[in-house]
This record gives C-alpha cells, sequence and structure tokens, in this order.
C-alpha cells in the first residue's frame, strides 16, 4: 500500500474576480480583488487483490475572496427602522454601510471524498468489476450584480455512485488461434458494461434565475446528467 499527502496554501492578489452565470463564467474585467486558498489532499493506494488497483482519498479545502468596495446600504425611515418590502414608511432618512468582507469562492468545496475499488473472480480474472464513489460538500452559488446577496446561494453536495463489469473476449495469446480466425491480428478485445450515477442523483451544477410578475426571483437549477448505461467494446491490436 502507498499512502500521499499533499498540503497546500497560496496567498494570490491582484485577482480578477468571476461570477458564474448558468453555465457561463463571467469575469469583472480587473484585478480588484485578494484571495487564499489552503487545504490538504491525502490518498492511499493499495490493492484489495493481486493485480486490482484500488485507493481512497480525501481532501480538505478553503479559499476565500476579498473584492476591493464591496459595500451595500441598508436605509431607515424615521423611525429609525430599517426599510423593506413589509415596512409601512418607505421614506429613507438615513443609511449604514455595510462591508462585504471575505467571501467563499465559487469553487470552494470544503470536503471532498473518494473511493474507487476493483475485483475480479477468484477463479477467472478475464471477469472484473469496479466500484467509483465520490462526494464533496456544498459549493457557494454567486447571484450576478449582488453585492448584498453574492453568496446568497449553495449548490448541494455532489454524491455520485459508479459500477462496472468487463470481461475478456480475446485473450493476448495468438498461439492458441486459428490460422483462418477473422481475430488473428487482434492483441484483446474486452467488453465492458458500465452504469454511470446508479443511484441517479439529480446533481445541480448552476442555477438559472427567474421572475415572475411580482419580481420574485426563483432558482431553476441545472442538472448534470441522470443515470447513464454505456456498454463499450475495446479491440487492441
Amino acid at each position: 500500500m502507498r499512502w500521499t499527502t499533499e498540503a497546500y496554501y497560496k496567498n494570490m492578489t491582484d485577482v480578477v474576480p468571476y461570477d458564474i452565470d448558468n453555465v457561463r463564467v463571467r469575469y469583472f474585467g480587473e484585478n480588484m480583488a485578494k484571495a487564499y486558498a489552503a487545504g490538504v489532499e491525502m490518498r492511499l493506494h493499495g490493492e484489495l487483490v493481486q493485480d486490482a488497483e484500488s485507493w481512497v482519498s480525501i481532501g480538505i479545502m478553503k479559499t476565500a475572496e476579498d473584492l476591493q468596495g464591496d459595500h451595500y446600504f441598508r436605509y431607515k425611515n424615521a423611525a429609525g427602522e430599517f426599510i423593506t418590502a413589509q415596512s409601512t414608511d418607505q421614506v429613507p432618512v438615513d443609511s449604514v454601510r455595510y462591508d462585504v468582507g471575505w467571501l467563499r469562492r465559487p469553487t470552494d468545496r470544503r470536503i471532498t471524498f473518494g473511493l474507487y475499488a476493483s475485483d475480479y473472480l477468484a477463479t477467472n480474472k478475464n471477469f472484473k468489476a469496479y466500484i467509483n464513489l465520490l462526494y464533496g460538500t456544498n459549493m457557494p452559488y454567486n447571484i450576478p450584480n449582488a453585492v448584498k446577496y453574492r453568496n446568497g446561494a449553495v449548490i448541494e453536495p455532489y454524491i455520485r455512485c459508479d459500477v462496472g463489469f468487463s470481461a475478456l473476449l480475446l485473450e493476448e495469446d495468438r498461439s492458441r488461434r486459428r490460422s483462418h480466425s477473422p481475430f488473428r491480428n487482434f492483441n484483446s478485445i474486452w467488453a465492458s458494461l458500465e452504469v454511470f450515477n446508479i443511484i441517479d442523483r439529480a446533481n445541480t451544477i448552476s442555477y438559472l434565475f427567474i421572475k415572475d410578475f411580482s419580481n420574485t426571483v426563483y432558482l431553476l437549477p441545472n442538472r448534470l446528467t441522470p443515470r447513464l448505461i454505456n456498454f463499450k467494446i475495446v479491440a487492441r491490436w
């Protein structure tokens, strides 16, 4: 077994911040932020059975940014109350400034966990199987053009599980093939059946903002691929 660990810290200045708008990346176009990223990544490699690769990994990371001049105001009426949509008196007579400060960057995923395990039949190595698990905690989703609610949305944790099965249809030993066989020049042929996202989880990649007639904003998630079955044949010659 083999254990690897990597720790890192990066301090960044003159950063160009960006927002994720649907599936597009919108850069601010100015070097107007400072940021940092720190974390540790660990992976344990091994073989649960001989000649079958397996590993488990975990990553912990925190990354944040501070934009220059990102602030907003809240207004008070004559009674000293903050004005909201439900306030009777909507006339502002005073204001309070709030500086936003440090916020999570769009790529801030605190914990990432992965597990991959493969195996084969004890009586026949030509039949193999694997399982792949991925888990990632939530991520912030910045609302474009909204200083106060820049990190107002959250992308739910990412969870995915894949399984696969493969079988050797043609082995590499050419001496056992007939001279007139149409596959005599092939080194090997594998057939595999994979089921991606077997739990059929609707993972979210971004949001689409929709307004109704009352100017209320709704977040519609853009989903990643649901359960998918993949069959392939790999021939080498």
